[in-house]
């Protein structure tokens, strides 16, 4: 009899310790989220490697990132931005091996003159692998950007019966890669078509975000932007013969 009091005893002491400490993992999740934004402001990108799983992914507003490779490739365009990055735990919650935060994220990004803030609201989905919390999947939804003043520029174009609009296409692809690597990620080029019927003049529509003059000065003034506007093809500039262009803003 005392020999099974002391075998309970002994098991019951087992599951004690291998239960683990609600408190402790939820702390063990936060600072993982914490180390995941220090190593993005270092441009850690192993120590970035480190504290997710395999198969992250993460979708922000307007970008898609499907795998850890992308979403490295859009933090290295950062490089060279100071970066001011706060985020505000609201709650963690952890069930089993997987755990899900709620943040409320702050970045104050500059790259020389042009300055960037990013308010968003995030959540975060997190994977316990080999003992070690990481990070599997990140929400994040841009709350509106403080320095926007919607500043943009318009194009209105007549392409000839018969013509096509791909060349113009074609290079407003390579303006907007060029400006996503330098961190711009919200701005550059979209190409519309007008409605028909609405105007005789003009079946084209391009327009150019650039969220304040600061920005727009940023990335017309780069290597990258000038490479493309200096090579910029005959048959692209032809569709802008006799466009109209302005810039707006908000009042």
């Amino acid at each position: 009899m005392k020999n099974l009091l002391l075998l309970l005893g002994l098991l019951a002491l087992l599951m004690a310790c291998q239960t683990a400490d609600p408190e402790q993992e939820k702390s063990a999740v936060e600072t993982t989220l914490n180390d995941f934004y220090t190593a993005m402001e270092n441009f850690d990108y192993d120590g970035v490697r480190a504290l997710c799983t395999t198969d992250f992914s993460l979708y922000e507003t307007g970008f898609d990132h499907k795998d850890l490779d992308g979403f490295i490739e859009s933090v290295k365009s950062m490089e060279g931005a100071a970066f001011n990055v706060v985020i505000d735990i609201k709650s963690t919650e952890v069930s089993g091996e997987m755990a899900f935060s709620v943040v409320n994220f702050n970045a104050d990004i500059a790259m020389g003159d042009a300055k960037m803030s990013i308010e968003a609201y995030e959540t975060y989905v997190f994977k316990k692998v080999n003992n070690k919390w990481l990070l599997h999947y990140c929400h994040s939804t841009h709350l509106p950007d403080k320095n926007d003043v919607h500043l943009a520029s318009l194009h209105l174009l007549k392409v000839p019966e018969g013509g096509s609009i791909d060349p113009m296409l074609n290079v407003m692809d390579k303006f907007n890669q060029a400006i996503a690597e330098m961190g711009f990620w919200d701005c550059g080029y979209t190409v519309m078509q007008v409605v028909p019927d609405s105007n005789d003049e003009y079946n084209y529509f391009i327009k150019g975000n650039w969220k304040n003059q600061e920005t727009y000065d940023a990335i017309h003034d780069s290597e990258g932007w000038k490479s493309i506007a200096d090579n910029f093809p005959e048959e692209a500039s032809k569709l802008m013969e006799n466009q109209i262009y302005v810039k707006v803003e908000d009042l």
